[in-house]
Parts: C-alpha cells; structure tokens; sequence
C-alpha cells in the first residue's frame, strides 16, 4: 500500500547554535553516524525530532509538536518578516512517497511545502504523456496510463532532451488521489496551527 508523508526539511546547518561542518566520518556512507551528528546539532537548539530514516533530514509533519514547531518557527521568521496567512512555502521539505517503507519518490534541492501544488496538478493535467513533476533538482517524469501512474528516475535533464523514458514503478491513481487530499487536510491544519503560534511568539 502506498503512502504519502508531509515532511520538512530540519537541515543541521540552519536549526543549530553551533557551525555544523561536514563530518569527517570513517565510512561517509554511514546513516547512524549521520543520523548522530544530526542530532546532536540540532539539540543545541532543543530540537527533539525523529527523522524519516536514520541519516535524513525530514521529518514528518504530523510528528512536530507545539514545543518543537515553535522552535522551528524562531529559526524560520529570524530573517523573514510575518506576512499573510500562508506560510507553507517557508518551509523547505516536500512530499514523501513510501510503499511497503521503501521511500519511491522524496523532495530534492528548492523543494517545499508547497510542492503539494505539483502533485494536485497530476490529476488536472489531461495529457497522457510524460509530464515533469516539481519536486525540487533533481526532479522526475510521470505518465498516466490505464488508470496507473508510472513514474521516472530523477533527472535535471528537460522532457525534450531524453529520448526513452523508463517507468521505474507505477501506483494506482485512485490510491494517490487519496493520499494528496489526507495531504492537503493535513498542511491546512499545520499552517492554522502556525498561525495559532505567531499569536503568542
């Protein structure tokens, strides 16, 4: 079963007090030394988060709480004023696709919470050709077919450059129509909670 995950972007470099380097470690490729640096940068903020995976920066929205979120929030609005009542796309993260635990599709570099918009437009868009889906850079190709959707590798090269795109795996668009309204729900009730915070920041 397919499922998708509304994550943010806690990258060490921005939520902590102390210069975070990249770390020299005996295997770079490592998850748990990663995953334990990540921690301990973004403790000196009082940062208590769980990540995805172990070694990655995303965290699941739904696992943020009130204490954690206004933490977060200090660190967002430290170099941005508050404007308006959407704040979605302050937040760099994206959508996490997952089936059977195995992550398919995460966000890549300049992707945000907003992207939701990019996955809604997959079921407005009536091609039945390949068409790029946002997910940052790199980014990916999707197709629908037969009531499927199939999906690319990720890529930085445009549509007219590639000459065969491969489908890497498909989903049932029934299914992924689900998932993107639990989404939306979801980023609705996160960005009313972020605008109950700012009242008391």
């Amino acid at each position: 079963m397919i499922q998708l995950i509304n994550v943010i972007e806690i990258c060490p470099f921005r939520y902590s007090k102390e210069e975070y380097e990249l770390p020299e470690l005996p295997d770079p490729r490592s998850s748990e030394d990663l995953h334990e640096r990540w921690k301990k940068a973004i403790a000196t903020l009082n940062l208590n988060l769980k990540p995805i995976n172990r070694g990655s920066y995303f965290v699941n929205l739904e696992t943020v709480d009130d204490e954690n979120l206004k933490i977060i929030l200090k660190v967002v609005f430290e170099d941005v004023e508050v404007e308006g009542t959407d704040f979605l796309s302050l937040f760099n993260g994206g959508l996490i696709l997952m089936e059977n635990n195995e992550v398919l599709i995460e966000p890549t570099c300049c992707s945000d919470l907003d992207n939701l918009k990019d996955w809604q437009y997959i079921f407005e868009n009536a091609s039945s050709e390949w068409s790029q889906l946002w997910i940052g850079h790199p980014w990916i190709f999707y197709k629908k077919e037969n009531g499927k959707i199939q999906f690319s590798e990720y890529t930085e090269l445009m549509l007219t450059e590639l000459e065969n795109i491969q489908s890497v795996f498909e989903v049932k668009e029934s299914d992924l129509k689900i998932e993107i309204h639990k989404m939306k729900a979801q980023q609705i009730n996160f960005n009313n909670r972020i605008i109950e915070l700012l009242k008391e920041m």
